[in-house]
């Protein structure tokens, strides 16, 4: 039988994928990166068409580099395929270049690509780092020229590779950057880890995804055509289409394979050894034996590897290569295509491949240097196990578990060392090996899992270290187990986490001692949160001197960190500062506690009003994380937490940015709901109903799977409130806030109780409006006051009890003289500037009642202009209401309209924009917002104008002469 090489001379069948690819590529020239996931079953082209694709735009002058996962089950090197990347970049710039284009933390790729040096032992924290120096050198190399990055066969990808491609697709902003991955889609089963990340990244607007179809009829020809050279004869042509079943690769297999004989293969299996079966048995043993490294080998190792002379194991690589089943690929031989690699892999008898992978472990253990810069040991492990060697399975897995620690795979690590706990009944002395006992493998794993995130898996782990340890014979490894699981607890939201910690407190030695020290932290940390704040004081002291005795001082800082939050939140503001203060220093020079000590701080600033100074210290985080390389993870957190304070200081536009950059970003679950609840209130604000009442359902959905910490009650209740109040139900307003603080107000925290007391303040003045009097609310009146003296006593921010007895004064807040005492301290505070407005009309209202017409048209235009210059939708739409029926003008010397728009400025702005036909995006950019604000806008549009649509409301304004108010 002759041996044909079939190569296709064209891409066929797929001029629309390759113009989607493209137009993404387009974008990313722009400055918009793209991530695009193309999947397809196997042999359906993903590879040719990358290779298409990445040809035509490195032509074009893009810089392209391109890496490769191994079909290792998840134990070859770590991070293969972006290692593959980077490689690509290293060969190009040179290691010294490539440091400083990495950037701060740029020492950490060395974990990935040891010719640049030694990495860094940084534990949990280097994993962030090095998935911050990644992203930034993407966005570096990319900045003067497109750069394609090609990601191949996700479906083999392990763990850390998917964690860092989802950080880096999230993370990588304002870059000529286009990430291309490919994926077997037939292979993604219901279990397969990649599958929820795909899911994921298909939620977000940079992500596309493209799924390459089987060819038609009238595409096999085009390919039989041209595979062939001449027009293929009808009955092979219905051979091939029925057999292929429109798959390019099985296409090209059968192209040549029947030699004109009506018997095709039995199997696509068959019919991928149909090409090796014409070659020498020399070959074909040589193929089997390639099979078993994956698809690619080194041509240094298969020399030692086949155990062959040099002329004969050339001869059987010639044969192979010209009968395309391999391909010369740099240094070594690549499999033309996976599918044959694993025809060829699972065509070996059970005892041969035991043999072959047996080979590949001894060259590598023997001869390390065959792969100097590349990470050996899991690779080995993976050969022994397959080999069915437990003692050499065993002692490699632990080796290879260290190794890729060093590397910041904590996931494969992790999974190693279980492979470990699995073998060690069948090891003879398994302890002298690992020289430990089972107990310290399983607690390392336990540990790995908790450094890649995993938090459930630690939580399996840790219970199961619980169940074989002596609690008594040994209090020390018992205790720590438990400090370990409260900490998972709290980090999962599950009940326990506390008891779990006060557990530990008792079995964990006396002495000093870091395991101690960290228990206590914890301990400390989560009194805190759960306001049980004079528990919280007492273990906080007991962290400090036991770190302290032992020497650590970053827990010292920590314990200063939750003492002065714990005093922030009991009312001691002076105190509270200067203790957060104390642990400046030490913090901001510790990665670990670097974020928590700007975020406390700068949260304390908020709660007490400063919200200048709240802002300048995020910031300065947001600086310091920087530098260290970690703006996307630390810094990202920080940036949201200035958004607060920049909400009451009026800066929406800016805080709308952090929010969404933020949101994008995926910050921890406590930040994530904090995010939303600010996104949600800058909404309603600007007069989003709908979408803040979503965003409260949201909440509360989250809040019935997890452990609800007080402050995130308060912030869910509070918005609920005001999403009540906005929508005139002030009794589901009212029993919001009393059914958050419940029947005993005396132990209010100022800083979330007195905003709560606010809204339930204007529900009980609402509710007495309504029913034309306080008959019947002096009780509710009570409780309301008590809470608000209790939560005020030597509180510094006096606004809220301001606004509290506004509200509450005359009947229902009523009183004039009360709320141009709100109004003026409003003024004179920093903030919260939407709050003016608010004053101003509730000023109005009073002075309506009061008969003074003249002072109330100047409080409504005062508190009108206000909105409009803050953008404050919801309460320009109130003062414009109640103005209409009080028939007071809010424009000087024009009587009220009959039907005014009652649009604020920026809402004329962009209904001008609207009515020249410009798109949310356009006029977002026009305008410097976002279009999701310019959608906002737009729907408050429509609905102030009655306008079934934007053409509608183009030609309202054009008749009611909107336009040239716009311009005006």
């Amino acid at each position: 039988m002759v041996v044909h090489v079939t190569r296709t001379t064209g891409l066929v069948g797929r001029e629309a994928q390759l113009a989607d690819l493209r137009a993404a590529h387009a974008v990313a020239c722009a400055g918009e990166p793209v991530t695009v996931l193309v999947g397809g079953e196997a042999g359906i082209g993903k590879t040719r068409l990358a290779e298409e694709f990445v040809a035509e735009v490195a032509a074009a002058g893009t810089r392209t580099v391109a890496g490769q996962s191994v079909p290792l089950d998840g134990e070859g090197p770590a991070f293969a395929p972006l290692v593959g990347a980077l490689r690509g970049l290293h060969a190009e710039f040179g290691a010294q270049r490539l440091l400083e284009l990495a950037g701060p933390g740029g020492e950490t790729l060395a974990g990935l690509v040891p010719e640049l040096g030694v990495a860094p032992a940084e534990g949990p924290e280097g994993r962030g780092r090095l998935y911050e120096v990644v992203t930034s050198l993407f966005e570096r190399v990319a900045a003067d020229r497109p750069l394609v990055v090609v990601l191949e066969d996700l479906q083999w990808a392990d763990s850390p590779t998917r964690d860092l491609l989802r950080f880096l697709v999230r993370g990588v902003r304002d870059a000529q950057l286009m990430l291309l991955a490919t994926y077997r889609s037939d292979e993604l089963h219901r279990g397969h880890p990649l599958r929820p990340l795909l899911a994921e990244l298909d939620r977000l607007r940079q992500v596309r995804r493209i799924e390459l179809p089987r060819l038609d009829a009238d595409e096999v020809v085009q390919q039989l055509r041209e595979l062939l050279g001449r027009p293929p004869e009808r009955a092979h042509v219905d051979r091939v289409i029925k057999r292929s079943e429109g798959i390019p690769f099985f296409v090209e297999e059968l192209a040549h394979a029947d030699g004109g004989c009506a018997e095709l293969p039995g199997s696509l299996r068959d019919l991928l050894l149909v090409r090796v079966e014409p070659l020498s048995e020399e070959t074909q043993r040589l193929l089997r034996l390639m099979s078993a490294a994956g698809n690619r080998v080194d041509h240094s190792v298969l020399e030692i590897v086949a155990d062959e002379q040099s002329g004969p194991l050339e001869t059987a690589l010639r044969e192979a290569v010209s009968a395309g089943v391999i391909v010369v690929d740099g240094d070594g031989y690549a499999f033309r295509h996976a599918l044959l690699r694993e025809a060829l892999h699972d065509d070996m008898l059970p005892g041969e491949h035991a043999r072959m992978h047996a080979r590949y472990a001894q060259a590598l253990e023997a001869h390390p240097e065959l792969m100097p810069n590349t990470p050996t040991a899991a690779e080995v492990a993976h050969h022994w196990y397959s080999a069915h060697d437990v003692e050499r399975a065993f002692a490699w897995s632990l080796t290879a578990a260290d190794e890729l620690v060093r590397s910041y795979a904590h996931a494969t690590a992790q999974q190693l060392l279980e492979r470990a706990l699995e073998l060690w009944d069948q090891v003879a002395e398994p302890e002298q090996v690992a020289g430990s006992d089972r107990l310290d493998v399983l607690i390392r794993a336990a540990t790995e899992a908790y450094a890649a995130g995993d938090f459930e898996r630690t939580l399996s782990l840790v219970k199961e270290a619980l169940r074989l340890v002596d609690r008594a014979a040994d209090p020390a490894r018992a205790g720590w187990l438990l400090a370990l699981q409260g900490n998972v607890k709290n980090r999962l939201g599950r009940h326990g986490a506390i008891e779990a910690l006060m557990e530990a407190r008792e079995l964990i030695p006396a002495e000093p001692s870091v395991q101690r020290a960290e228990a206590l932290d914890w301990l400390a940390t989560m009194l805190m949160l759960d306001w049980r704040f004079d528990e919280c004081l007492v273990i906080a002291d007991e962290a400090e001197q036991v770190a302290s005795a032992a020497g650590l001082e970053r827990i010292v800082a920590s314990a200063q960190i939750t003492r002065g939050t714990a005093w922030v939140h009991m009312g001691d503001a002076d105190k509270a500062l200067a203790e957060l203060r104390l642990a400046g220093p030490t913090a901001t020079a510790d990665p670990d506690h670097l974020h928590r000590y700007f975020v406390n701080l700068s949260d304390a600033y908020t709660l007490l009003g400063r919200y200048r100074d709240a802002v300048d210290v995020a910031t300065e985080g947001y600086e310091h994380a920087r530098k260290r390389g970690r703006k996307r993870t630390s810094g990202v957190v920080l940036a949201g937490n200035a958004a607060e304070p920049m909400l009451a200081l009026g800066d929406w536009e800016r805080a709308e940015r952090m929010i969404e950059r933020g949101l994008e970003l995926v910050p921890p679950p406590n930040h994530e709901r904090h995010m939303i609840g600010l996104q949600a209130w800058l909404g309603l604000w600007r007069g989003d109903v709908d979408a803040a009442a979503a965003a409260v359902e949201r909440l509360r959905a989250g809040m019935t799977r997890r452990v609800v910490l007080p402050q995130d009650s308060r912030l869910v209740a509070r918005l609920e409130a005001d999403v009540a109040l906005a929508l005139d139900d002030a009794e589901r307003a009212w029993a919001t806030v009393t059914g958050e603080i419940g029947a005993h107000p005396d132990a209010a925290v100022p800083g979330y109780d007195l905003p709560l007391a606010f809204a339930g303040a204007q529900a009980l003045g609402a509710r007495i409006r309504a029913a034309g009097g306080d008959d019947g609310f002096a009780s509710d009146a009570a409780w309301l006051r008590a809470l608000t003296e209790q939560a005020a006593r030597g509180w510094p921010v006096g606004v809220w009890t301001v606004l509290i007895d506004a509200e509450l004064a005359g009947r229902g807040g009523t009183d004039a003289e009360t709320w141009e005492r709100a109004l003026a301290a409003l003024r004179a505070a920093e903030g919260p500037v939407h709050l003016v407005p608010y004053a101003g009309y509730r000023l109005g209202q009073a002075l309506v009642a009061a008969g003074d017409r003249d002072g109330a048209l100047d409080a409504l235009r005062q508190a009108a202009a206000a909105a409009d210059a803050l953008g404050a939708g919801l309460f320009r739409g109130w003062i414009g209401a109640f103005s209409r029926r009080a028939q007071l003008p809010l424009v000087s010397g024009v009587p009220a309209p009959p039907a005014p728009s009652g649009l604020t400025v920026r809402e004329h702005e962009v209904l001008r924009l609207v009515a020249a036909g410009r798109s949310n995006r356009e006029i977002g950019e026009e305008l410097f917002i976002s279009a999701k604000t310019a959608s906002v806008h737009v729907s408050n549009i429509l609905a102030k104008l009655g306008a079934s649509g934007r053409g509608e409301a183009a030609a309202i304004a054009h008749r009611d002469g909107l336009l040239d108010t716009a311009a005006s």
